[in-house]
């Protein structure tokens, strides 16, 4: 069976410090007991052993305990292709010259002719800014397709035998919402930008065998509850990566639970099904259908009302403004959840403009449609999210991860109104805690200290005014999450009727230095009251 204590076993947890995140702090239960995956008392440990005789008391002595993390937006089928591609991460590769060598040994092991594909290729951190070219790709992999997904996933890079597996020429037009970069002289220089890479090069590669991609999923769990998260939310599921989160489940291989976000194109088989938000489990649910309005922040193609700096690029829209008004009208009356990746304030406004008018022709309170992302907002952008009750899913540690590139995209004025935690939380309107792994570090502690602190790598402050307390953090990454999924009502929390998702930290997030959040060490992960992770062990 997938993670959680068997039906009807009672157990009781303790710890030196405990945060239930209750709403109410004082004279908080030092303890709670279980039953099965589920929460049913709290009280001191002397009073539960009273209700329940016999039950085994699990003490982590001085450490911290929380909620289980959720975040509510990154991608894990996806991610179980790409952790067999080439590890490309800024972390793993600091040059040009290593990145190549990596492709070509890959290669060297791959039989002529099949696809090698490189993931988290970061062209700020790992080639100085200057982009890969196709030329590089044909010297390192001269008789392979090659493919290279930029770290935002809204780019990527072909070299010649790549463009000629996908049937691109220079002659090739760029279908809606996508882009081709050329050279000087007008040929494909092997850059493809959103709707390009998407409609045109992911759907042509081979994908993985469904064994090689379940396995990946479980090693992608284990990273994932390394770091104390317990749940996510698949913010792009497509049919294949949906047969392989509901194998993983039938065989009782699923130790995360999952908000499932299904991709826009599977919306006439939602509609012919009648199927819609909510369907599921506590594992495996479907939480809304996701649809994108622009690009990338970190790719700099995100859709802005002001060009970027030194530039007179507004970015790009990806779904044409009377598609997208389709597609928000026609979720929204089937009762399902909108969720729709949107950037830029430009963005932002048509996707606004599309729920409103959704909403005017249908009314549905407490619809939660969701602004995934939600970088760029103003004052008069924050007024309307909340008049349409809707809730946003900002990126948690793209300051910290992503800081360097950022001013030269946006500017410092700019960047006092991105990622706007403080902002919207000010103005009542719920926000979750999103990583967008792979595009972003999926730890949670990292993403609280960017939260926090609001600086970059090398320390410089971007936008300090959007800086929000320990406890906001914590509180996007457990109940804001919970919230952003309609799941407030059994995640988020420690109190009865709650599910024993928790995690054992080694100090207390709220106590902490801001600037040491990032080093707190997780001690051990459970969901429904089963251990999925104990740091020293195996």
């Amino acid at each position: 069976m997938a993670a959680g204590a068997l039906p009807g076993t009672a157990q009781i947890f303790t710890a030196g410090t405990v945060h239930p995140l209750t709403g109410t702090q004082a004279g908080t239960p030092p303890a709670f007991a279980t039953l099965g995956e589920w929460i049913v008392a709290t009280g001191t440990v002397a009073r539960l052993r009273e209700m329940f005789p016999g039950a085994p008391v699990h003490d982590f002595g001085r450490r911290v305990l929380v909620p289980g993390f959720n975040d509510a937006h990154q991608h894990p089928s996806m991610i179980a292709g790409q952790l067999l591609d080439v590890d490309l991460s800024p972390e793993r590769v600091g040059s040009r010259d290593q990145l190549l060598d990596l492709l070509r040994e890959r290669a060297e092991a791959t039989p002529a002719g099949e696809w090698v594909q490189g993931s988290r290729y970061d062209h700020t951190k790992t080639t100085g800014g200057v982009v890969l070219t196709r030329a590089e790709l044909d010297g390192a992999c001269p008789d392979h397709p090659v493919y290279v997904r930029q770290i935002g996933m809204h780019w990527g890079v072909l070299n010649s035998a790549g463009l000629r597996a996908v049937n691109l020429t220079d002659a090739s037009e760029p279908p809606a919402g996508g882009e081709f970069g050329r050279d000087a002289a007008g040929q494909l220089n092997g850059v493809m930008y959103e709707r390009a890479m998407h409609d045109l090069v992911e759907v042509a590669i081979p994908p993985p065998s469904p064994e090689h991609e379940l396995a990946a999923l479980g090693r992608y769990q284990g990273m994932m509850h390394a770091a104390g998260i317990t749940s996510v939310g698949d913010a792009l599921v497509l049919p294949r990566g949906l047969r392989v989160l509901q194998e993983a489940h039938a065989r009782g291989e699923l130790t995360l639970r999952v908000n499932m976000l299904l991709a826009y194109p599977v919306l006439d088989s939602l509609e012919a099904l009648g199927l819609r938000t909510g369907l599921g489990d506590t594992w495996l649910r479907i939480g809304g259908v996701k649809a994108f309005v622009d690009g990338a922040i970190a790719g700099g193609t995100c859709l802005l009302e002001a060009p970027y700096e030194g530039s007179c690029s507004h970015g790009i829209q990806a779904m044409p403004t009377e598609e997208l008004n389709e597609f928000v009208r026609r979720v929204h009356d089937a009762g399902s959840t909108v969720c729709v990746h949107a950037n830029g304030d430009r963005a932002i406004r048509l996707l606004l403009d599309a729920v409103e008018a959704a909403q005017r022709a249908n009314p549905r309170p407490g619809a939660r449609h969701r602004i995934e992302h939600c970088s760029v907002v103003d004052a008069e952008i924050l007024k309307r999210i909340r008049a349409s009750d809707m809730v946003a899913v900002p990126f948690g540690s793209y300051v910290a991860f992503h800081g360097e590139k950022l001013p030269g995209y946006y500017g410092m004025d700019r960047l006092e109104r991105m990622f706007a935690h403080r902002d919207l939380l000010d103005a009542g309107i719920p926000v979750a805690g999103s990583s967008d792994f792979p595009c972003g570090p999926y730890e949670v502690l990292l993403a609280m200290r960017s939260c926090v602190t609001r600086r970059a790598g090398d320390g410089t402050e971007l936008g300090a005014n959007q800086r929000i307390t320990a406890a906001e953090a914590l509180a996007l990454y457990t109940t804001g999450s919970a919230f952003a999924s309609g799941e407030e009502h059994h995640k988020g929390r420690l109190a009865p009727g709650m599910l024993a998702d928790f995690v054992v930290l080694e100090r207390d997030p709220l106590t902490t230095a801001p600037e040491e959040l990032a080093e707190i060490d997780v001690a051990q992960t459970w969901v429904g009251a089963t251990p999925v992770y104990q740091a020293g062990a195996g």
